[in-house]
Order: structure tokens, then sequence, then C-alpha cells
């Protein structure tokens, strides 16, 4: 209750797919609210149907843009796909305080768009990619999360678990590979521990 889950992306690496995963895996179970910043409702129930979402569906769906705090069920879960303040990303964090203010016994679960990915040189002149893990807003975009996770180039991280299951392991960045096909499904999940600390 009252938690604030934040899924940062950049553009296409799966975001929204989590999100309506996320959706189909818990709707039977909790009252759920999707607030849709992304895609007109064809689009929407396009990228449902590999789902096999019942009709009608178990969930609310609304088109939303800003202020979410102010029509957020506090004791619902909030799926927001996704929170942009365009160039006003000093403002994320802001945003996201009042929601988590506003809630409950609910949780909202907030899609955030990362920056680009770079690419630097390295000494031998190779080309290497290196992917920010925080959304555009930085640091503020984490301040109220009790889990953080970051998507990019066909990886999941668990940035940053302020509650994890299991106390003995820390899950504070586990990585995962995966694929994703028809734009929906996650297929061949696995561990990875190359970038680990």
């Amino acid at each position: 209750p009252k938690s604030i889950i934040i899924i940062a992306g950049s553009k296409q690496a799966g975001k929204t797919a989590y999100l309506y995963n996320f959706i189909n895996l818990n709707m039977a179970s909790f009252g759920i609210d999707l607030f849709n910043s992304e895609t007109s409702p064809e689009q929407m129930h396009e990228r449902f149907s590999p789902l096999n979402i019942p009709d009608p569906a178990p969930f609310t769906a609304y088109e939303r843009y800003d202020n979410f705090a102010d029509v957020i069920n506090p004791d619902r879960i909030s799926v927001i796909d996704y929170l942009d303040l365009n160039s006003e990303v000093y403002l994320v964090g802001a945003e996201i305080d009042a929601i988590f203010r506003k809630l409950k016994q609910g949780v909202a679960i907030i899609g955030l768009q990362k920056p680009p990915p770079s690419v630097v040189l390295t000494k031998t002149g190779a080309k290497k990619i290196i992917e920010r893990d925080l959304a555009y807003g930085g640091g503020f975009t984490a301040k109220r999360a009790i889990l953080y996770i970051t998507l990019g180039a066909k990886k999941l991280k668990l940035l940053y678990v302020k509650t994890p299951k299991q106390p003995r392991i820390n899950p504070n960045n586990m990585t995962w590979t995966f694929q994703l096909e028809e734009g929906i499904h996650f297929t061949n999940i696995q561990r990875s521990y190359d970038e680990e600390l």
C-alpha cells in the first residue's frame, strides 16, 4: 500500500509492454486504472489484443497527460503510461511526489522516458554504448520509488528495490536480458551478470 513503482525506459525499450503485462497479471485481483498519454484507443486495443484481455476489460482506461494526482483513486492501482512533462523535466519529481501524497492503500506504477544512450569511443577506437539508468528528471524520479526498474537495449535492471522479497539477497542492480515478441510478449528471459555490482 501507498507505493510508487517506476518503470524507466528508452524509446521502444518495452515500457508499455511491461505496463500492459503488469495489468494483465493483476487485473483479476485488484482494481486497476490505466492512464494513457501515449497511444490512441485503437493502438491500445491492438497492443492489448495478443494478451487476450476479456471484453469488457476488467480495468478502466483514461486519456490523461498531466496532473495525475488530481484524478487517481487513492485506493486502487494506477498505471500511468507515461508521465511526460516535455522540456520541464525538473518537475517530474514534484509530480511523482504529488501522486505519492494522494495514495492511501493504492499503488502507482509510472512509466518514464529515459534519455537515449550515449555512444563513446574506447581507447582502442571501438564504439561503446552507455545506457543511462535514470529517467529524464534524474535522481528526483527515484526519490519516492519503492521499486525502480529500468529498461534498455533488451535488458531489464532492478535499479532500486527498497523492500526485497528475500531480505538476505540484495536485488539492486540485478539484470535480465529478454526478447520482445509482437511488441508485447517478453520471451527468452535470462539472468545477466556482466553489469551487476
